[in-house]
């Protein structure tokens, strides 16, 4: 995990390891570690109004998994009471909403040698409060696809501050 403050901008990154195993996704469900929430640590001031600016999405293997499309990053402002694990349907319960964000589109990752990578520039109409100095995500895929097991996924995102 990474913090930079740049005037009132902030930048966190943090990575996941799905489990090893090649479990075939179905569109919706949830990509991860066997817990699949994700924190993005230290990204903003605690209640603080932040705009997501950027966000990429680096997946560690050499090639786009047939079927494999574009991911949906779900936020939230305190770590879901869901606990979604990896490979589960990503699902709004009434347990979740009053931490629920809305979600920002991270588009279709592209094969860019041993790697592929997607990023998202000007999402800045995505605003948020903060109830503490973290952000918390489920990663969801758009699409079906058979992943590589224990690939590595590294999620970026960029804020300033509204």
């Amino acid at each position: 995990m990474q913090r930079i403050i740049a005037g009132k901008g902030y930048v966190s990154q943090t990575s996941i390891t799905r489990p090893a195993d090649t479990t075939a996704y179905t569109a919706g469900d949830v990509v991860g570690a066997t817990a699949a929430a994700i924190t993005f640590a230290d990204i903003g001031p605690t209640f603080g109004v932040v705009s997501i600016t950027d966000a990429d999405l680096r997946i560690d293997v050499a090639a786009v998994p047939a079927g494999m499309t574009s991911f949906r990053l779900h936020l939230y402002d305190a770590t879901p009471p869901s606990a979604l694990a990896d490979n589960a349907a990503w699902d709004l319960p009434a347990g979740d909403r009053a931490s629920y964000l809305g979600y920002i589109d991270l588009g279709s990752p592209v094969d860019v040698g041993a790697t592929l990578f997607v990023q998202t520039t000007g999402t800045g109409a995505k605003t948020i409060q903060l109830k503490t100095s973290s952000l918390f995500g489920y990663l969801v895929t758009n699409a079906g696809f058979t992943p590589g097991s224990a690939a590595v996924k590294t999620i970026r995102l960029s804020l300033m501050g509204a």
